[in-house]
């Protein structure tokens, strides 16, 4: 497993979460997502199993997010864990870099935020499905948003041989990853009420070793 520590902003998939900061006793709330991805191989291919506008909703955690609150936490077995699967060839290893940032901004107002702390994990152990994967995900260390790792790991033994080169009619078998976001949002300060966003740009790709 290599990590590495990167900040570089990806273009090849965009999650886009919203959710609401409420003042008073307002109850009232609702969310917009925008979600979109691509991989520049076509032997890539990234979904998400929860639909084709996933997001990190953190309203659904807690309905009304106050201000000058404690922070409200997405765990990796919590069900607003936001969840994408990979499939790609056998024998490969995949570089996975995540840009996210570390505070979201009141809509309208940049300088309105709140603090913003995404975790990711990954299962390449050929789990049966993706909430059966939560529970052996290895998790990255905070402040690491770029690793390196087969497709589908080999438990035990010698490493394998290097993949083989499609050719006639031959296709080389898939295996699938997955990966798992989650986050800490706050403490809330004494901010704004409104609609707080923020992106998040995944990029999965082949590793060159180059």
């Amino acid at each position: 497993m290599n990590l590495k520590r990167s900040h570089t902003a990806m273009n090849k998939g965009l999650l886009v979460f919203v959710f609401l900061i409420f003042s008073g006793m307002e109850v009232s709330w609702a969310q917009r997502i925008s979600f979109s991805t691509w991989t520049g191989s076509d032997d890539i291919i990234l979904t998400s199993p929860q639909g084709a506008m996933p997001g990190l909703n953190f309203n659904q955690k807690q309905a009304a997010i106050t201000a000058s609150s404690e922070a409200v936490v997405i765990g990796i077995t919590d069900g607003q864990t936001v969840i994408y699967e990979i499939e790609a060839p056998e024998g490969f290893d995949l570089v996975v870099e995540v840009d996210a940032p570390n505070v979201l901004a009141l809509e309208g107002n940049a300088e309105e935020t709140v603090p913003f702390q995404l975790r990711i994990a990954y299962n390449n152990q050929s789990a049966a499905d993706h909430l059966s994967g939560k529970g052996s995900a290895i998790e990255l260390p905070l402040g690491f948003n770029t690793i390196v790792f087969p497709v589908n790991r080999r438990m035990s033994g010698a490493p394998g041989p290097p993949p083989t080169p499609e050719h006639g009619g031959y296709t080389r078998p898939k295996a699938k990853a997955y990966l798992y976001f989650y986050a800490t949002l706050g403490p809330i300060g004494a901010v704004l009420p409104g609609v707080y966003e923020g992106n998040i740009n995944i990029n999965v790709s082949f590793s060159s070793y180059d």
